[in-house]
């Protein structure tokens, strides 16, 4: 890999897929990269395309070649919740704090009453991760961010934090 850094980005970019740039777009909006860096606003990352993302990505993160390497792998990359899917399956307690994050905006009122009915928290868990295969990444990424709100340690050791 040659060039600069914003080089290396925008070829990254430009080689995504319209569907995996999406993914990327939301995967930004929900993680961050390093501490210090500024947030990049939603309304203006969800309508970049690979150029407008590259410079956003730059003018708050500064041209830095591990960013675009970082970058690039993240792009092909399984998602958060179906990569750690068997430690959070085993290690989620709060399940019912979790339901409620998801409740009409991820799931619907039965969903969430089958989950429930389960005796334990990893039967619960198991029971929610038979609906993640038909989920978006939107979808996803609420249960992420709900994760993180209620189990960040588990969350921050996952991601090797």
């Amino acid at each position: 890999m040659e060039g600069t850094g914003r080089d290396l980005l925008l070829e990254t970019l430009d080689d995504l897929r319209k569907d995996d740039l999406k993914r990327l777009k939301h995967k930004l909006r929900v993680t961050w990269l390093e501490e210090g860096y500024q947030a990049i606003p939603w309304g203006q990352l969800e309508k970049g395309d690979p150029m407008d993302v590259t410079d956003l990505l730059i003018s708050h993160c500064g041209e830095q070649r591990q960013l675009a390497e970082r970058l690039s792998r993240a792009g092909k990359e399984r998602h958060f919740v179906s990569q750690h899917r068997e430690q959070l399956i085993q290690q989620v307690m709060a399940v019912d704090g979790i339901l409620d994050s998801l409740c009409g905006s991820v799931l619907d009122l039965e969903q969430i009453q089958s989950i429930r009915a389960e005796r334990s928290s990893m039967e619960k868990m198991r029971k929610l991760y038979e609906l993640v295969p038909k989920w978006d990444n939107d979808c996803k990424d609420r249960l992420y961010q709900a994760l993180k709100e209620k189990h960040r340690p588990l969350v921050e050791e996952l991601e090797g934090i």
